[in-house]
């Protein structure tokens, strides 16, 4: 898409619909996975999920009117949550680049040769302390604007970065919102394994070993009839 935008070049019917199917479909195993572990975050951090639970009912208040666009710009609090539980647990934790040309690095003096293959790895990138202090703690307010204006454009990489970054990161942003307001408007997240026991499983998906086992129990909301 970006070769055809800058050579001028008119995509067909079909590879407009390869494009879109990539970015509707594509993102389903990474959206699953930052989901689970964002309400496995929620069932070890009892006040972080206080705190999303009182940002969606100042949203809300007592409608169980679905979620709409809007609403989710509105998400600032739980947006934070999101990212910070991308940071820790990023689905992908690893990403691969295959090098067309040399490249030589600007810190330091050495050069890469073409045709090699450079690993990212993300989930250490997203634990450097001198990035993110304390990088082991859960903390949204890591993402606040001041905080995040700081930092370098490639430190937070979930997505992937540069022009061949996820071309659905936007939409996957909005799909977390909206089926995570969703879950935490009608269901509290119960306490579950210490995040300390979580133990990990780096294949192609992030993912714990024992799977994503939360409990959860129906919010006594009350509801004003039309």
């Amino acid at each position: 898409m970006i070769e055809s935008s800058q050579n001028g070049v008119v995509l067909t019917d079909e590879e407009i619909q390869n494009q879109v199917d990539t970015i509707m479909f594509e993102g389903h195993d990474t959206t699953a996975a930052g989901s689970s572990f964002f309400l496995c975050m929620m069932a070890a951090r009892p006040d972080i999920q206080e705190k999303c639970i009182e940002e969606l009912d100042r949203i809300f208040g007592d409608s169980d009117r679905p979620c709409t666009f809007q609403d989710t710009l509105e998400m600032k609090y739980i947006e934070r949550c999101i990212m910070e539980t991308l940071r820790m647990y990023p689905p992908v934790p690893v990403i691969a680049r295959e090098l067309q040309n040399e490249l030589k690095l600007a810190s330091c003096d050495k050069t890469i040769p073409a045709k090699c293959t450079v690993i990212i790895a993300t989930y250490k990138l997203h634990r450097r302390e001198d990035i993110y202090p304390n990088p082991e703690h859960f903390d949204p307010d890591n993402f606040l604007p001041e905080k995040s204006a700081n930092r370098h454009y490639y430190s937070f990489i979930p997505f992937s970065a540069g022009p061949r970054s996820c071309v659905g990161r936007k939409y996957a942003m909005l799909k977390l919102k909206v089926l995570l307001s969703t879950i935490l408007r009608n269901y509290r997240v119960l306490p579950g394994k210490p995040e300390k026991d979580w133990v990990l499983q780096a294949d192609i998906i992030l993912k714990r070993t024992d799977g994503f086992n939360i409990k959860i129990e129906p919010r006594k909301r009350t509801i004003k009839a039309n």
